[in-house]
C-alpha cells in the first residue's frame, strides 16, 4: 500500500513538470495573409462542398457551395465573385479542374446530401475559359 502511494505521488510530481517545459514557437501558417471574416449567411447558406485551387497559381481558388453558387477568387481569398449566377441552379456537389488545362473546369450540380434548403441540381457543366462562361452538358 505504501509503495502504491509513493508511486502515485511521484507520478503526480513528474506529470506536473511536463507542463512547465518551454513551448516551441508556432509554425507560420501557409496562408498567413488571410484573416477570418464573415463571408456568408448564417443559417442554411454558407455550406461549402468543394474547394479547388489552380496548381500553378494557388491565388486562384474556386469554392462550390451547397446552396450559394460557385465563387472564384484570384487574390488568395481577399475578394470573391460569383461565376455561376446566370445559370439555372446554384447547388453544387463537386468541382474539378482539368489537370492538363487549368482553364477547363467541370462542375457537378446538386447536393449529395440534399436537405429542404437546397435543390437537386440539373447535371454537369463545363467551362473552358477559367469559369467565365459555362456549357450545360446534361
Amino acid at each position: 500500500m505504501r509503495s502504491t502511494i509513493l508511486c502515485l505521488v511521484l507520478l503526480a510530481l513528474a506529470s506536473a513538470s511536463i507542463g512547465a517545459q518551454n513551448p516551441r514557437p508556432p509554425v507560420p501558417p501557409l496562408y498567413g495573409e488571410l484573416t477570418f471574416r464573415s463571408i456568408g449567411p448564417a443559417v442554411t447558406g454558407g455550406r461549402i462542398h468543394d474547394v479547388e485551387a489552380l496548381p500553378h497559381d494557388p491565388s486562384t481558388i474556386f469554392v462550390a457551395t451547397a446552396s450559394g453558387g460557385l465563387w472564384k477568387t484570384t487574390n488568395k481569398g481577399t475578394t470573391w465573385r460569383p461565376v455561376f449566377d446566370d445559370q439555372a441552379t446554384s447547388t453544387f456537389g463537386d468541382l474539378a479542374i482539368a489537370p492538363g488545362d487549368p482553364n477547363v473546369i467541370w462542375a457537378g450540380t446538386g447536393e449529395q446530401n440534399n436537405r429542404q434548403s437546397t435543390s437537386w441540381g440539373n447535371g454537369v457543366y463545363r467551362s473552358v475559359d477559367g469559369g467565365e462562361t459555362w456549357t450545360h452538358l446534361g
